[in-house]
């Protein structure tokens, strides 16, 4: 008679939690966008027949379901931390160090997307008829290593940034600042971009490099901003990991930005009202555009910075308007025009190409570099 009764509640048990997710389904209000996880949710799939019998249809209600089940963030994190005391933890390829940094999985050689940007990248230089100067930021994985648990391919940063310098042109400068970056405290906890520190010592070594003046660490003032939480942290789902500080360096104070999408001028390189959004990293420059330039009149007469470049040069784009007249961004994945062109129309002191190691060895962009 027990195990009959127990048997019932447990069948009664689970019925009723089924009810009640049925109900959220219905009922719930739904949202298009996580901000958790910093990611569009899956629409309402369209039914057609010819989505219905190639089975798509199918496959996007299982995807919108998922996305929109009721208490999704605590199913998410609850999943993501039996994974991480099961030893399994690898949701979208997130590591924990043992002192709790969310750090990227090693990057991979890829021989071929390698030899393809770098043919691109010396073809432009040699195109403008100038030096190219090339740096690639090592992760933060790589500055972590020895603080993580057995990963399942070990960090090789320094061998693979050395094997894509040796296929620089003589046109093309390799900027090699590894030594520099081995150091966890230049990236963030929660985040795969390095700190403003991070980006100042790149901003200095390449002033170094090219013998400019730059400003140092004392010439600007730090405000710091509480609780942010980056993409790493989105991506691990580890929920109960706390914030960390983001902070904003002020050096010049008349600088002024515009990006290829509007001819507003922004006064300052930081979008502050970004900061009460989820994504707080978009304080600077407003996050990703086709084109940023930045204009500093303090400099005026002190030439011009071209950066082809990915989301490290957001937080590095400030520093280098310290030390240029103006400094122009163009990030690939948006800007289709030819940029020989554009150097042609305009006269480039520097040309700098900017990656992260991991964003160079999967970029499909470099392809519109011409």
């Amino acid at each position: 008679m027990k195990a009959k009764l127990h048997e019932i509640i447990i069948i009664t048990a689970f019925c009723g939690f089924l009810g009640v997710m049925c109900l959220g389904y219905l009922l719930l209000p739904k949202t298009d966008f996580s901000q958790t996880e910093k990611r569009f949710l899956a629409e309402v799939p369209e039914l057609t027949w010819d989505r219905v019998a190639s089975g798509k249809f199918g496959e996007d209600v299982e995807t919108y379901m998922a996305d929109h089940i009721p208490g999704r963030d605590f199913f998410v994190g609850l999943n993501a931390y039996v994974e991480l005391f099961t030893g399994r933890q690898t949701a979208d390829d997130i590591l924990v160090t043992w002192d709790g940094r969310l750090v990227e999985a090693p990057v991979v050689w890829n021989p071929e997307n390698a030899e393809k940007n770098m043919a691109k990248i010396n073809a432009f230089a040699e195109k403008v008829g100038q030096k190219v100067d090339l740096l690639l930021v090592p992760s933060a994985g790589w500055a972590n290593r020895n603080e993580i648990a057995g990963p399942a391919d070990p960090y090789t940063d320094e061998a693979i940034i050395e094997s894509v310098y040796d296929l620089a042109g003589t046109s093309v400068r390799p900027l090699d600042l590894t030594a520099a970056f081995d150091n966890p405290m230049l990236y963030y906890r929660t985040d795969h971009h390095w700190t403003s520190e991070g980006a100042h010592r790149a901003y200095e070594g390449y002033m170094r490099l090219l013998g400019r003046e730059y400003r140092g660490r004392d010439a600007f003032s730090v405000e710091t901003v509480a609780d942010f939480r980056g993409s790493t942290y989105s991506r691990a789902a580890l929920w109960l990991i706390p914030g960390e500080e983001l902070e904003l360096w002020t050096g010049s104070d008349n600088i002024t930005v515009t990006n290829g999408e509007s001819e507003a001028i922004h006064e300052g390189i930081f979008y502050r009202e970004r900061l009460e959004e989820t994504d707080k990293y978009t304080v600077y420059l407003d996050g990703n555009h086709s084109m940023v330039r930045i204009h500093n009149p303090n400099n005026a007469g002190k030439g011009k910075l071209l950066v082809i470049r990915d989301s490290y040069s957001n937080c590095l784009g400030g520093f280098l308007a310290e030390s240029y007249e103006e400094v122009v961004l163009v990030d690939l994945r948006y800007y289709r025009t030819a940029l020989s062109q554009l150097c042609a129309a305009e006269d480039f002191t520097d040309i700098l190409v900017c990656y992260s190691l991991s964003n160079f060895m999967t970029d499909t962009n470099v392809v519109w570099l011409r």
